[in-house]
Formats: C-alpha cells, sequence, structure tokens
C-alpha cells in the first residue's frame, strides 16, 4: 500500500507489490486478491497512460477539501448547485477556456439543464412553498 500510494501504479510498483505478495502464505486470501486487484489494475494503467496510475483517495479529499472552503463563503448555497464547481478545481484550465465556457453557456442553458438534471433540494422546496404561500395569502388579504 506504502508503495502504491507514494509511486502510484506502474510496470516497477506492479512487479515490486507482485514480489511483495508471493511473500504470503500460498492460501492467504489477501495474497490472491492483492494479485488480482494488482493484475486487473496494471491492465487499466497500461491502457490509459504511460504515467503511474494514482492509487490514492487522497486527491479526491483534497479536491473536497477545496470544494467545502468555498462553500463556506456561501452559507445559502444550494448544494446541488454548487457541486457544480468541482470540475473547476480539477486540473490547471487556462483562462481562455473559462471565458470561452461562460461566452457559450447561456444563464437560460444552464437553467434548464439544471431544472433536468439537478433535483430540488429540501431548502429549495421550502423557499418556493413559502414563496407561494405569501403569494397567496397576499391575494386573499388584497382581495
Amino acid at each position: 500500500m506504502e508503495i502504491i500510494k507514494n509511486k502510484g501504479l506502474n510496470k516497477i510498483t506492479y512487479r515490486q507489490c507482485y514480489g511483495l505478495s508471493k511473500t504470503r502464505p500460498r492460501n492467504s486470501k489477501v495474497k490472491k486478491r492483492l494479485q488480482t486487484w494488482l493484475k486487473k489494475h496494471f491492465k487499466i494503467q497500461k491502457r490509459l497512460t504511460e504515467l503511474p496510475l494514482l492509487v490514492s483517495s487522497d486527491i479526491i479529499e483534497s479536491l473536497f477539501g477545496n470544494y467545502k472552503h468555498i462553500i463556506e463563503r456561501s452559507p445559502q448555497a444550494d448544494m446541488n448547485r454548487s457541486v457544480l464547481l468541482i470540475p473547476a478545481l480539477c486540473g490547471r484550465r487556462e483562462e481562455t477556456v473559462y471565458a470561452q465556457a461562460l461566452k457559450e453557456a447561456s444563464q437560460v442553458d444552464l437553467e434548464k439543464w439544471e431544472k433536468k438534471n439537478i433535483p430540488y433540494t429540501i431548502r429549495k422546496k421550502r423557499h418556493e412553498f413559502f414563496k407561494n404561500a405569501s403569494q397567496k395569502a397576499g391575494k386573499i388579504l388584497a382581495g
């Protein structure tokens, strides 16, 4: 685990870990599962890239840490909509990529996409309910 977490999975670390797995007892479930996992993921690594395959949740945890930091600035943020920020935190993008995305995505298109793909949160449902209830009450009092 230490080898793969720190160096990723590639031909060298595959051989190191496979060699270490051979030191386990012949009937060890850990040995069998580790060897199966190594074979499967080494094939994936070879198919995807020449670079080592990252095998750690540290990157994902860091990404969500950055996401939480951004969300903390807006306590009223809608979690479902805010989660769309996560891809913007992945990798390095040129400013022109963001400018192009903002230019090509209209507010109407985003609202249509959101309505289709992101269900209402409880907070959003409550807001709509009370908004409609207050409008109805206003009409009754005015009438």
